[in-house]
């Protein structure tokens, strides 16, 4: 495997578009996405293709929203549209197919590297106008965001849900949550990476942009969740959230 994914990289945390070298550096991706399972699991979704309920994602709306590909977008890219200027309506989805499936879950010998590639677009000039965002994982719930919060009891994301222009960090375990605010501001049409390693069940380390962040030792779920993400108006515009790529591996030595 290239020097990139084997050892972090000094002084250049985002390096392009691909995967943050010092998130994924130790993670055997090779190994597991060419048939090495007995390193781990998981996938990477460059959305070359999609349909939900047939494909890889399944899709559920709060009233309005779809998620279609960009018809002129290079390499693939998915477009989470709200299709509302209405508050907390739009779309989300989740990994399982034709029904959400959840086959990620910490366990002290595990670990779990996640990363996104992905902007909003459409969130007018003020924090006010920005729309609401969810990125990681969660237990599978067809109404991940219900008015205005992230209602499942457990999980593990990247969120933007008070019309501030902040992402902030979250993980919760059985209702219990612990927080880290003001990782990354919003900015209308432009890419940014967000992802988190999850190191046992321990400790859990936010990364943006390929930059690490204070890592959270406390409500790390233990249950099983799925790659998600949503796209909800915050009242104001009818945002866009543009997915370039997801990528989600759990690094385990499985018994059975």
């Amino acid at each position: 495997m290239a020097d990139l994914y084997t050892r972090p990289q000094a002084k250049s945390g985002s390096i392009g578009r691909g995967l943050s070298p010092n998130l994924w550096h130790q993670a055997p991706l090779t190994q597991v996405l060419t048939g090495g399972l007995g390193e781990g699991f998981g996938f990477i979704d460059d959305f070359l293709a999609f349909d939900d309920a047939s494909y890889r994602w399944v899709l559920t709306n709060a009233t309005s929203g779809t998620a279609v590909l960009d018809p002129a977008a290079k390499g693939g890219v998915l477009l989470l549209d709200s299709a509302a200027t209405t508050n907390n309506q739009g779309v989300q989805i989740q990994l399982g197919g034709a029904a959400g499936a959840s086959s990620f879950i910490p366990t002290a010998s595990s670990k779990i590297y996640f990363e996104a590639r992905v902007k909003i677009a459409d969130i007018g000039t003020s924090g006010s106008d920005t729309g609401n965002l969810l990125v990681g994982l969660a237990v599978v719930d067809t109404t991940v965001l219900a008015s205005g919060a992230n209602s499942t009891a457990n999980h593990i994301a990247f969120e933007h849900l008070d019309d501030d222009g902040a992402v902030d960090f979250h993980s919760e375990k059985a209702g219990s949550r612990d927080s880290s605010t003001g990782l990354h501001t919003l900015t209308d049409d432009e890419y940014f990476k967000i992802g988190f390693l999850v190191n046992g069940t321990s400790k859990i380390t936010p990364f943006v942009n390929g930059v690490a962040k204070t890592a959270h030792t406390t409500q790390i779920p233990i249950v099983a969740m799925t790659p998600t993400l949503v796209c909800h108006s915050a009242g104001t515009t009818d945002p866009i959230l543009h997915v370039d790529w997801v990528a989600c591996i759990q690094a385990e030595q499985i018994a059975n």
